[in-house]
């Protein structure tokens, strides 16, 4: 077991383990431990109304959308410390009016259908960020992951975005810069010796590492200059500036993610998926993504899923771990 359980593990460990582990804690890089995120972390649940109709139609859609997160800020109180958000391009504010304008990207899940957020737009959500970092300055790295949204979907009254291109880049790279400033890790830095070189962890502490999440002609147009950018982009391990990965299924691909964390790569997995794992507390997707070495594991549930009858849970007790792929010694790390 690693939720429930790992957290009586995690904070039962020998006092000469985690002794040992702290006073290493000085060796260990970036890549070096394990943290929980959650997924979709903006995320509110669904009217009433959009619900009912969607489980009318669609029920097992309905289904996969159950769930809703705290606001950041509780989530980093919890201990989670990777994120992840959606974002719209709308630099004219035609397309989601009401919404925050003091960005040009709205954050939410679905046009029209599942819009509700804790936080209205990125720089809303990345100043929510800021501030609970300068409030908790030792803060292990907090990574936050983007989906650039653009499909149109079949729905009543849903717009259709407008698609990511060279200016909606540039627009997103700024807005996430001026937020987080001299916080943001970024793949110039990481890269300064013309190699894949992650800081130490001590070095990393109270900043922020951007990634984002596409494939295809969105990525390929957003790393033809990936020194400059404000992201990581999710990139295979042969193409120059590869460095974080996103593998969504870590009992499919196990092998896989372990032989990259070896590598030096940052991983990101998923714990649980559309609410399937917590309805029935199946947790061997769960444990594989622990034993995997995957550095950072999403769940929409760091909290219990308690509105299932169920006690699927995935936390740590702590906001990160050594890595159990990369290091022998067990160990919690603080704030």
């Amino acid at each position: 077991m690693i939720g429930l359980s790992l957290l009586s593990v995690t904070l039962m460990l020998p006092l000469a383990v985690v002794s040992q582990a702290t006073a290493a804690e000085g060796a260990l890089r970036l890549n070096d431990i394990q943290i929980v995120g959650s997924h979709n972390s903006y995320k509110l649940a669904m009217s009433a109304a959009n619900f009912e109709t969607l489980s009318a139609g669609r029920p097992e859609v309905a289904a996969s959308l159950e769930y809703s997160h705290l606001s950041l800020p509780e989530q980093l109180k919890l201990g989670v410390r990777k994120l992840e958000l959606d974002v719209f391009y709308d630099p004219e504010g035609s397309l989601f009016p009401g919404r925050d304008r003091g960005s040009q990207f709205p954050v939410l899940h679905v046009q029209n259908l599942d819009d509700r957020s804790n936080c209205q737009s990125l720089v809303h959500c990345l100043t929510l960020l800021r501030t609970w970092s300068e409030q908790h300055p030792r803060h292990v790295p907090i990574f936050v992951s983007f989906n650039a949204k653009d499909a149109a979907i079949e729905w009543p009254g849903a717009v259709t975005p407008r698609p990511f291109g060279e200016d909606a880049w540039q627009a997103m790279d700024y807005e996430i810069r001026a937020v987080l400033g001299g916080k943001l890790i970024t793949p110039a830095e990481v890269f300064a010796s013309g190699e894949l070189d992650w800081p130490l962890l001590d070095a990393a502490r109270g900043r922020f590492i951007a990634v984002l999440d596409e494939s295809g002609d969105k990525r390929r147009s957003y790393v033809s200059d990936w020194r400059s950018r404000a992201m990581f982009a999710n990139l295979p391990e042969a193409e120059p500036g590869a460095a974080i990965m996103i593998i969504n299924d870590p009992v499919e691909y196990f092998s896989d993610i372990q032989r990259l964390v070896r590598a030096g790569f940052i991983v990101r997995t998923r714990a649980d998926a559309d609410t399937r794992e917590a309805r029935t507390d199946d947790t061997r997707r769960r444990d594989r993504a622990f034993e995997s070495g995957a550095q950072l594991i999403s769940t929409d549930y760091y909290l219990p899923a308690a509105h299932f009858n169920s006690d699927y849970v995935v936390r740590i007790g702590a906001p990160a771990l050594c890595n159990p792929v990369r290091r022998s010694v067990s160990c919690v790390i603080a704030e």
